[in-house]
């Protein structure tokens, strides 16, 4: 029997190398088929409103729709509502961004920084965030600040702890040799460091827009006056089932769009994708 050659082995190791995955399923692709599964929903929600549902559970799609595109046409909405939401958003995805990686290279960087604050980042997920909106208030007042700060520290922990992920995941051998080629610390930084943990880094900034729409929303919804969060508490509170579903629906679209051109802008960057 003859040795296995190089390609041989490659093949049995390689996953999807002999049989690569592939690119439709009966006759789609992957965003065809997501498409599809939403489109079935909504039509299955949609018969259910009609023949199925009271019309205080739900309301039908099209009545949703049109109520959504209803409150997208009004300016008060527009600025007092959604505008203020996306704002803090924006807001906080970009502080527990920039804030979340530079932690992140600093307990790398700083050993003993990084044993001393490990147990915080270990126990970050069980930490009831929410539970910390007095303070902000008494700290910082009523408003957008403690939603504000709130969301950003929600967020911070996901984006810090990934990008700690990728800074350690660097090879003492790559190490080496950035010492042996004499790089100065930002030349290391940029060519050695930062390519082996972005891709890390890109999975922790999806996260933590993910997870600052979340809290935003939550926030508005449980503790503020205005935004998109408490437009839709009021009309719970109210009873007004089409504005509720309407602002349901206008977050539904906020998510979907937001972590889909997050992802499309941060994916050009994730070598592991090219």
């Amino acid at each position: 029997m003859s040795a296995p050659t190089r390609e041989s082995t490659r093949a049995s190791v390689v996953p999807g190398y002999i049989r690569p995955a592939p690119s439709t399923q009966l006759g789609l692709p992957a965003w065809g088929w997501t498409v599809l599964i939403l489109v079935a929903a909504l039509v299955a929600i949609d018969i259910s409103a009609r023949f199925f549902a009271s019309p205080l559970d739900i309301v039908p799609v099209t009545d949703m729709i049109s109520t959504s595109l209803g409150l997208l046409t009004d300016p008060d909405f527009l600025i007092d509502e959604l505008g203020r939401t996306l704002g803090i958003i924006v807001l906080a995805f970009v502080l527990s961004s920039v804030l979340g990686v530079a932690a992140a290279y600093v307990l790398w960087r700083y050993e003993l920084w990084d044993r001393a604050f490990q147990p915080y980042l270990n126990v970050y997920y069980a930490v009831p965030t929410f539970a910390l909106y007095p303070i902000m208030v008494v700290l910082f007042g009523a408003g957008v600040a403690p939603i504000a700060i709130l969301s950003t520290i929600f967020a911070f922990g996901v984006v810090a702890l990934n990008a700690r992920t990728g800074f350690n995941s660097v090879s003492p051998i790559v190490t080496k040799l950035g010492t042996t080629l004499m790089l100065t610390r930002w030349q290391y930084f940029r060519s050695v460091l930062l390519p082996y943990a972005l891709p890390s880094i890109v999975t922790g900034l999806k996260l933590g827009l993910s997870y600052a729409v979340i809290s935003v929303l939550a926030s508005e919804f449980i503790l503020s006056t205005q935004g998109l969060g408490h437009f839709i508490s009021i009309a719970y509170d109210g009873f007004d089932i089409a504005d509720m579903y309407a602002g349901i629906l206008i977050v539904a679209l906020i998510a979907l769009l937001s972590t889909s051109l997050i992802s499309l802008a941060l994916n050009r960057f994730d070598w592991r994708r090219r």
